[in-house]
Parts: C-alpha cells; structure tokens; sequence
C-alpha cells in the first residue's frame, strides 16, 4: 500500500491482514462503531481523534494523520490542471 491508497482502504487492508473484524477494532481502540463504518467507506478523514483511536490498534496516531496528509495532498494534485495549465508563480 501507498500514498495512493486512501487511509480507509488502508485500514480495511490491515483489518483483513490481522483478521480484525469492525467491532473488535471499535471494542479495542473505543472507536464508534458509526463512525468507524463512515470512515471505512470513505465518508470521514482522519482526524486527530480519530487517529489517536486508530493509533491504539495499528501503529501510531501520527501515522494515520500522516497517512490522511498524503493522500489529501494526492487527491488535491490530481485534481489540479496540468502542468501545461498552471499560470507561472512569479
């Protein structure tokens, strides 16, 4: 997995990969189980709250706010003009 990959098919990745369920994940990290669908299916951002909660389960919260910087950063790069597009910064 990437910067190409958004933070919740990350986490949907590593709750495959160590056989975690959504209601283990919310029973350990104190996550809401809403809120934790929401963010899965793409509908939340990372958030320092959320981190902090994620970070108990898997790695740490900054690597989920890192995470979320990347892909927002990636997100906000394809959806900018081309190169060819862009008007000169000076």
């Amino acid at each position: 997995m990437d910067g190409h990959t958004s933070p919740a098919r990350f986490l949907a990745y590593l709750l495959t990969e160590h056989d975690i369920s959504v209601t283990q994940l919310c029973d350990r990290s104190g996550l809401d189980s809403d809120i934790a669908w929401a963010f899965l299916a793409g509908r939340l951002p990372v958030t320092q709250t959320l981190a902090e909660q994620l970070g108990i389960v898997f790695h740490s919260s900054g690597f989920w706010l890192t995470r979320q910087a990347i892909w927002t950063r990636a997100e906000s790069d394809a959806a900018a003009p081309g190169d060819g597009d862009r008007a000169p910064l000076c």
